[in-house]
């Protein structure tokens, strides 16, 4: 930690975000004993007496004024993070324009592209990217195996661009323990493919329950499958979760990143969960030990798992646990990971200080 302390502590960050940031973000934290200097660049929010109505349309757009916001007090600051990719691409295009080769220098935390896509509005924004990544000094990526894929589809060097490891909330790793209860939960709004999960309990006398918002059924539902449509409250989701054999994340793609959060809010719990391999998944379970993983769209694969799973309760169990213990361990990766990263842009700026 004294070393990490010595290379940090000249280090002044400055992070963009599109949300109100209360400050008891873990992560800042834990920074602020590690920096020299944290300051946030966050929306505009208004009291409730005015409208929460102003406040979320400030939200949207603060991924487009908050990086002109953050150009103001750029001076006093040596690393800009910006925390999600739209802010990142803006703040990008603009240290171009202004400062390309100074400092701050700039990280992007939530770097990731939807591999699948071809639509129009699509292409504008990786065309957008495209000229924002000279502007990005260091980016954060969502698998290992993106590492490899961005830096050859935009020219990033393999020594700027890391897979840094999500975690779950630790407020997960405290719930107490739940009484089990017979039935497979899901849940989710995107990238998920509740079809392929319908057709591999068809046929199971097994009750299913998906919490989803958006997914409309294209085909009749089993009597054993119920769509739950409302809102519920993160302690009721926990206890859906917890309560559970199982959780099964159907997802659409293996080219998408998408699930992984979900997927360690579960093996925080420490339930038995089977989920589709994707680029992102894959880094947080190991097949048979920590989770089941099954191809996207095999419902087949899926129906065995779910049985097997079913049929096993103790395996089952073992499974929950193992996962359990992977998720703890990720918070001290995701800070190694993260520590890493802003030593070597202290390197950089000694460097560029001698020149």
């Amino acid at each position: 930690m004294t070393n990490h302390k010595s290379l940090t502590a000249q280090l002044n960050l400055l992070i963009l975000v599109n949300w109100k940031e209360e400050g008891e973000w873990s992560l800042l934290l834990l920074l602020r004993k590690m920096v020299g200097r944290i300051d946030i660049v966050q929306p505009v929010s208004f009291k409730r007496s005015i409208s929460s109505r102003f406040t979320n349309i400030s939200n949207y757009l603060s991924e487009f004024y908050v990086p002109l916001l953050a150009l103001i007090p750029r001076k006093h600051f040596n690393v800009t993070i910006s925390w999600q990719m739209r802010l990142g691409i803006c703040y990008g295009i603009l240290k171009r324009v202004v400062h390309c080769n100074k400092p701050p220098v700039h990280i992007i935390q939530d770097f990731h592209i939807d591999l699948t896509q071809t639509q129009w509005l699509y292409r504008i924004q990786i065309a957008l990217m495209k000229l924002a990544i000279p502007g990005i000094d260091y980016f954060f990526c969502t698998s290992t195996e993106e590492e490899k894929i961005y830096s050859q589809l935009f020219g990033i060097s393999r020594s700027r661009i890391v897979f840094l490891p999500l975690m779950a909330p630790w407020s997960h790793f405290e719930e107490p323990d739940h009484p089990k209860k017979d039935y497979i939960f899901s849940y989710g709004n995107s990238d998920r493919d509740f079809e392929t999960l319908v057709r591999a309990v068809s046929h199971l006398n097994i009750k299913t329950y998906i919490l989803s918002q958006r997914y409309q059924s294209h085909v009749p539902l089993p009597e054993n499958v119920s769509i739950l449509r409302d809102r519920i409250s993160d302690k009721e989701l926990i206890e859906w979760i917890a309560s559970s054999r199982m959780v099964v994340f159907p997802l659409k793609d293996y080219r998408v990143s998408a699930g992984q959060l979900s997927m360690l809010e579960v093996m925080a719990l420490a339930r038995p969960l089977i989920i589709t391999e994707n680029m992102a998944t894959k880094e947080y379970a190991v097949h048979r030990h920590s989770a089941l993983f099954f191809e996207a769209g095999n419902d087949k694969e899926l129906a065995d798992h779910i049985q097997y799973l079913w049929n096993h309760k103790e395996s089952a169990e073992q499974i929950g646990q193992h996962a359990r213990q992977i998720a703890l361990k990720l918070n001290d990766n995701r800070m190694t990971v993260f520590i890493n990263v802003l030593e070597r842009c202290a390197t950089d700026i000694q460097k560029g200080e001698r020149q």
